[in-house]
């Protein structure tokens, strides 16, 4: 079968989604393994990152969460490639995904972060409210 489209361009890593999820999974990728390529595929012209990080107990921990241009990821992880577009297929078997924008990329190992519950600590508490994204949030 023939190649359609751009020629692929290859990553060991691939992490698919912008938010705190996979920016931060980007991000521990490009510590870990400062000398291998770190695609981020979002589809938003932002990423979300944690800032203000704070442990405040063994198993609480408190931050900011804040929007910023994906050129501020790729500044500080030289290794980190950001690319705007949504992901239109994934081709496991041949370790590819393909993207809104016509391109396709082949990697080693795929992180799919994209469109998370949160773990709530008491499931079903009235007093425990949980929100997925920022984007879906809805103020009553």
């Amino acid at each position: 079968m023939a190649a359609v489209g751009p020629p692929a361009a290859a990553g060991r890593f691939v992490v698919v989604g912008g938010g705190i999820a996979g920016v931060t999974c980007a991000e521990q990728l490009a510590l870990q393994f400062p000398s291998e390529d770190i695609l981020l595929v979002t589809a938003s012209p932002v990423i979300k990152a944690v800032t203000n990080f704070k442990q405040v107990s063994k198993i609480l921990e408190e931050f900011d969460v804040e929007e910023q241009a994906s050129t501020m990821l790729e500044s500080r992880f030289p290794n980190i490639k950001v690319i705007q577009s949504g992901v239109k297929q994934l081709k496991s078997e041949e370790h590819c995904i393909l993207t809104e924008d016509g391109h396709q990329h082949v990697y080693g190992k795929l992180c799919l972060c994209a469109g998370a519950k949160p773990k709530l600590i008491c499931e079903g508490n009235p007093y425990v409210l949980g929100i997925r994204d920022t984007d879906s949030a809805q103020i009553s």
